[in-house]
């Protein structure tokens, strides 16, 4: 297996013998598009990345954006000729006049590491954002970038390593400010994830995605967005404490409009590269002591209403909950390293299990029920049920589901201690 590529080259000035657009310091969905695409090469192992500016006029400055924490650390520098070295080193090639799939450059990467063949790119015509070559192919395409078609024309004929599509794969040009707009539709779209739930699928997304696309240009980041979703979640436990069924309906509302909203900080950290450990927590955490709010809130308002087995049911049901959560917090950390519980690749949340593809009924039963347990489906469902005023229902599913998962977790990491500790 060969290493990735450790360098990248942004082909930018005058590509196809025109003037490459967007610009660089241009703003595509939030980000300048310089950074943006070295972010994207960083993301997928670059640890030096140079602009090769190919256009006859002087090549702009980049120090406002080289000490960016989203680089990783990665070095980032504009030269008007290819930088020296190796001849049979990768570099990862980036057009400068294309917006395309983030994980893109990720996916070319694996397929070079896996391949002998001396191109790597995902298939199709269309997908010639991104290609991964020896440095002295790469110096030939920047040679070529100034002729029509001369990039295209300098990789005709080799044998190619074909990378897997990305979800929601796409790569189009954007030479003009509505196709730059429309390229930034596509990049928001498809911010959705393989793994998703299913009312994620068929609501949530569909009012967390035109949020994110608003606020893409503000200077709101994912942590706030998180902090507010879990206020919302937890006003909705307040108000449902107060007893009623008024408070019950409006309780559950404020609750999965949090959760509905809480998709936005993912899709911002995707779309601006605002990853961080903490973010990864504060969402973990704000959506397990939102479940707490809410459902404490029920217990109360049932009580008050005189379902004396409702507090019981609920101190029992959450001291489960709480019990899976923080063997899990403990796995995510200790073993995973990681805030996010969908890292265990074991457990049936994990974007491993989620993103299977179900071969005959039983293997669609198993890979679809999990997904009636996400936070997303059971709080739109919570809502229909307040609407009906059977709180004592949410109660009842939500134990259900606390005590059972606590079982079957019980099983699946005494199946996979093993794995654990190795």
């Amino acid at each position: 297996m060969r290493p990735a590529p450790g360098e990248g080259w942004i082909l930018a000035g005058t590509l196809d013998g025109v003037s490459a657009r967007p610009q660089l310091d241009d703003d595509v969905a939030g980000m300048p598009y310089v950074l943006r695409i070295a972010c994207d090469l960083a993301h997928a192992g670059a640890r030096t990345i140079t602009v090769i500016w190919t256009a006859d006029s002087a090549p702009p400055s980049l120090e406002a954006y080289r000490n960016d924490v989203r680089l990783r650390g990665a070095a980032l520098e504009i030269a008007t000729s290819p930088p020296p070295g190796a001849n049979d080193d990768a570099i990862l090639v980036a057009r400068a006049d294309r917006v395309y799939h983030r994980d893109i450059p990720k996916q070319v990467a694996a397929a070079w590491k896996s391949s002998a063949a001396p191109v790597a790119k995902l298939p199709g015509d269309q997908y010639d954002a991104i290609v991964i070559v020896d440095r002295a192919r790469a110096a030939t395409l920047a040679s070529a970038a100034r002729t029509p078609g001369g990039i295209t024309a300098a990789l005709a004929g080799l044998e190619i390593a074909a990378g897997t599509l990305p979800y929601l794969a796409f790569t189009v040009a954007a030479p003009d400010r509505r196709a730059l707009r429309a390229a930034e539709k596509l990049m928001v779209w498809s911010l959705r994830k393989q793994a998703q739930g299913l009312a994620a699928y068929w609501i949530n997304r569909h009012i967390s995605l035109p949020v994110t696309r608003a606020i893409m240009r503000t200077s709101i980041l994912p942590n706030h967005v998180t902090v507010f979703c879990f206020l919302l979640a937890v006003a909705g436990g307040i108000v449902i404490s107060r007893g009623g069924y008024l408070a019950g309906v409006v309780g559950m509302v404020l609750v999965n409009l949090g959760s509905i909203l809480d998709g936005v900080d993912g899709e911002l950290a995707r779309l601006k590269y605002r990853f961080s450990s903490l973010g990864q927590w504060l969402d973990t955490l704000a959506d397990d002591f939102g479940n707490v709010a809410y459902v404490g809130g029920i217990g109360i308002n049932l009580q008050m209403a005189g379902v004396t087995w409702a507090m019981p049911l609920a101190i029992t049901a959450l001291a489960c909950f709480a019990l899976t959560q923080t063997t899990q917090y403990v796995l995510i950390t200790k073993v995973y390293k990681s805030g996010d519980l969908a890292a265990i690749p074991w457990a049936f949340q994990s974007t491993e299990f989620l993103t299977s593809r179900p071969d005959g009924p039983w293997a669609w039963l198993k890979v679809t029920l999990p997904k009636t347990l996400k936070r997303d489906f059971a709080l739109t469902m919570f809502v229909g049920f307040a609407l009906i005023g059977r709180l004592d229902a949410i109660l009842l599913v939500f134990s259900a589901g606390a005590i059972v998962f606590f079982v079957v977790f019980a099983i699946q990491f005494a199946r996979n201690i093993g794995r654990t500790r190795a």
